[in-house]
């Protein structure tokens, strides 16, 4: 409630339910991932430019575009939210879908049609959006709901072309209806985090880029993430090239594999929701391997390659909605942005090279099996990849948060060991948070404490991942006389370094060795870490020398 000093009390404004947040984000990447593809039909039924390596180069305008616009995109929605970007990213692909319908000549469609390529960060907007709204049990689920725009702008693209075949007059429609739509979101989005606008955009770019450059999940998200864009874009001119398919069939067919991909990628992450899923991962890109396998040594019938195709495609959703449901879980509220702007830009970057490669080698070799080859290694080795680094793949990206802490403190925390087996990465990716600000000293309760084996051993790596200028150290508590007081000193003396240390103790054992530990070190709080399906880790405090008792989410 409003009271009003001067008037009678009214209601306070209500924020919309987190449902028609989510219909409104999805319909709202459908409109903009049609006006990013818009350039295509424009190419082909207006102009007459013939499937081939010219209308590639030109397909490839708005994905180069798109890849360079997503980063600035995340770190601008982080800093202003998404109810502002989103409908102003919406308002720019409404003029580019206006300027391609009245253009009249082929340059002017052509520049348009690349200024269309900012509507491909609708998706880092209204990702950013999607996980700030629901909860982390539901997150993944949402993320792949989300998802499903792809499959409404293939509908989208068939009704414009069944009304208006040359594709004037529907352009000019979708560019209404963005109009449209970004009104609509502006009345209707609400910022679910505090902005923060500290700090220079262009300097969180250039951090962001040397982040993605320095690891190696940007090349996983590449190819895990751009596998959908490239089908949609490129699966067509195959068809067309390799079995002398109409070009209207092939869209069709097209059309039915990226709506299948799309519903895979709200399985992937209604699976994320129910459990940690990198496994799956695994699974999805040794199957798709295989089956470009098939089809490099298939005959040339389309009504055989295309199911197998399908399939593919159906992998590379399901896994794609894996991996988008992870980095939303992982991701930090006012970091999700930039985290999405990111990996966004590596699956816009891999949407966009591998085809220009199949195609040189295709050009090169005169046999598209060569192609299909090349791509089977590639899944190979992302899928080595994942089975070799599964806790990294479930941190994603470890962004720094642009909120400058205004308080330190010494923090104990203890965590339990069917925690970490339930979901290491979120277990981990809470503990690096709260040592970014403070002095941490985390308590481990195992059932094995005198061999803990892989529960510490994923505590350590996953530390050390997150935060590579913190040494991690592990003490275990032994039964001998007087261990826990030499413990305590040994810990003390780590944390004075900077250092994190693990302590190693017996669950029942483990609240009381915090409480001792925090009279040693004179810590400021103690923490009980918690994980539920619903909320995630979740930092519990049990009680604080200086603040009153409260939980931190």
């Amino acid at each position: 409630m409003i009271n009003d000093p001067c008037g009678p009390t009214v209601p306070a404004p209500r924020a919309p339910r987190a449902t028609v947040v989510l219909l409104l984000a999805t319909v709202g990447l459908g409109l903009n991932l049609r006006a990013w593809i818009l350039l295509g039909p424009q190419l082909h039924d207006r102009f007459g430019v013939p499937p081939g390596p010219t209308y590639a180069l030109l397909m490839t305008l708005p994905l180069l575009v798109a890849a360079l616009a997503r980063l600035p995109v995340g770190v601008l929605t982080d800093r202003y939210g998404p109810r502002l970007t989103y409908p102003v990213v919406s308002l720019v692909a409404a003029g580019a879908a206006v300027g391609m319908g009245l253009a009249g000549r082929l340059p002017a469609v052509v520049a348009a049609g690349a200024v269309s390529g900012v509507a491909g960060t609708a998706l880092v907007v209204g990702g950013s959006l999607v996980a700030t709204t629901f909860r982390y049990g539901h997150r993944g689920r949402a993320l792949g709901v989300f998802s499903c725009g792809t499959a409404l702008a293939v509908l989208f693209s068939a009704v414009a072309r069944a009304w208006d075949p040359e594709g004037r007059r529907a352009a000019v429609v979708l560019g209404a209806a963005l109009v449209g739509f970004a009104g609509l979101a502006a009345l209707t989005f609400r910022d679910h985090v505090v902005v923060h606008r500290a700090g220079s955009p262009v300097r969180r770019s250039l951090e962001l880029i040397r982040l993605a450059c320095t690891t190696s999940l940007s090349a996983l998200y590449a190819v895990a993430l751009g596998g959908l864009v490239a089908v949609s874009m490129y699966l067509p001119l195959y068809l067309f090239i390799r079995f002398r398919l109409s070009w209207y069939a092939a869209l069709v067919i097209t059309a039915a594999v990226v709506t299948l991909a799309a519903a895979a990628r709200l399985v992937g992450g209604w699976l994320t929701d129910r459990r940690p899923a990198v496994r799956l991962l695994t699974t999805c890109y040794v199957v798709a391997a295989s089956l470009c396998l098939v089809v490099a040594v298939a005959p040339r019938l389309w009504w055989l390659a295309v199911p197998v195709i399908a399939v593919i495609a159906v992998c590379d959703g399901l896994a794609g909605g894996v991996l988008l449901a992870l980095i939303g879980k992982a991701a930090r509220p006012d970091t999700v942005g930039a985290l999405l702007g990111v990996t966004g830009s590596a699956a816009a970057f891999g949407a966009l090279l591998p085809p220009l490669a199949l195609i040189a080698v295709h050009r090169l070799s005169h046999s598209a099996a060569t192609a299909w080859i090349i791509s089977a290694l590639t899944l190979l080795a992302v899928a080595h990849y994942v089975e070799a680094h599964g806790l990294r793949v479930g941190l994603g990206l470890a962004v720094r948060s642009d909120v400058e802490s205004t308080e330190t403190a010494t923090s104990v925390v203890v965590v339990d060991e069917a925690a970490l087996r339930a979901d290491a990465p979120a277990v981990v990716a809470r503990l690096a948070e709260l040592a970014t600000s403070d002095e941490l000293v985390v308590v481990y309760g195992s059932d094995r404490p005198a061999r803990p084996r892989r529960g510490a051993e994923l505590l350590v790596a996953g530390l050390a991942e997150r935060l590579p200028r913190h040494d991690i150290a592990v003490l275990r508590l032994t039964p001998r006389p007087g261990a826990l007081t030499r413990v305590g000193t040994v810990v003390d003396e780590l944390v004075e370094e900077g250092t994190v240390p693990i302590v190693v103790a017996p669950v029942p054992e483990a609240g009381g060795v915090a409480a001792r530990l925090t009279d040693r070190i004179r810590a400021d709080r103690v923490l009980v870490l918690a994980y539920t399906p619903a909320d995630g880790a979740v930092l519990n405090t049990v009680w604080s020398r200086r603040v009153p008792v409260r939980n931190d989410h």
